[in-house]
């Protein structure tokens, strides 16, 4: 057991402690990134551009920087592609529907 006194040096959190929080962030990153355009219907294309994409790119630089960090043990972040890349897939294939150009959607 650690004894947490005065003047000690503490490491604060494990590496354990910070993989688990990193895999935490990347899931809650990929939830929020999926969730946002949905949250109304139709779907909400400035959402999808404003705050899916960035989001999805911040998942992937969490993915990278855990493969680099944890190693093999970084894949797991994987876990969090299907919500994190869902849109913005989605949006390579389908594009924008012509509406979005005429602020129409409705």
């Amino acid at each position: 057991m650690k004894s947490y006194l005065v003047g000690e040096s503490t490491t604060g959190m494990t590496a354990n402690q910070r993989y688990w929080l990193l895999f935490t962030a990347s899931l809650v990153i990929a939830y929020v990134g999926w969730i946002s355009p949905s949250h109304q219907m139709p779907l909400n294309y400035d959402a999808l551009k404003s705050r899916s994409v960035p989001l999805a790119i911040a998942w992937g630089l969490a993915l990278i920087f855990s493969l680099w960090r944890y190693k093999k043990r970084g894949l797991w972040l994987i876990v969090g592609a299907p919500l994190a890349l869902y849109w913005p897939v989605w949006l390579l294939f389908n594009n924008f529907p012509p509406c979005y150009y005429s602020h129409n959607c409705t």
